[in-house]
């Protein structure tokens, strides 16, 4: 079974950094974390994109974000799982509810924390056998 855990120095900018700025500052901030995400996974991929995981995110900050801001904060993140294919989409029924977290960091020291675990069929994300994954 697959498991990813990576750690990165720095900050995704949160959605109150970004909010209205040119298309262009959004992109290059999705570029940046694609870069960082692959570096870090490195050749520690799966065979083939996950079609079911469970994520843990968690951001280490100074300041604590509001709740939506941290979820927001991790979509370049997310993102760069599917366009480096460890998850085949980032949609509810292939990562269902990712584990959000924060937690505190020195000024300066902020990073990131990515687990990602491979779900086998017979597993949901309640750890609960359903009907559908347990048929053949």
């Amino acid at each position: 079974m697959y498991t990813l855990e990576i750690t990165i120095d720095g900050l995704p900018k949160t959605i109150n950094m970004t909010y209205g700025q040119h298309w262009s500052v959004k992109h290059k901030e999705s570029k940046k974390w694609m870069r960082l995400v692959g570096a870090h996974i490195r050749w520690n991929y799966p065979k083939e994109p996950l079609k079911r995981a469970n994520l843990t995110l968690i951001r280490g900050s100074s300041v604590p974000p509001d709740f939506d801001g941290l979820i927001i904060s991790f979509k370049h993140v997310i993102d760069a799982l599917v366009k480096l294919n460890v998850i085949i989409d980032d949609n509810m029924e292939i990562i269902g509810q990712p584990t959000y977290r924060w937690e505190k960091a020195k000024p300066g020291k902020g990073y990131v924390r990515i687990t990602v675990q491979e779900i086998c069929e017979i597993e949901s994300f309640g750890n609960e056998a359903t009907p559908q994954s347990i048929q053949t």
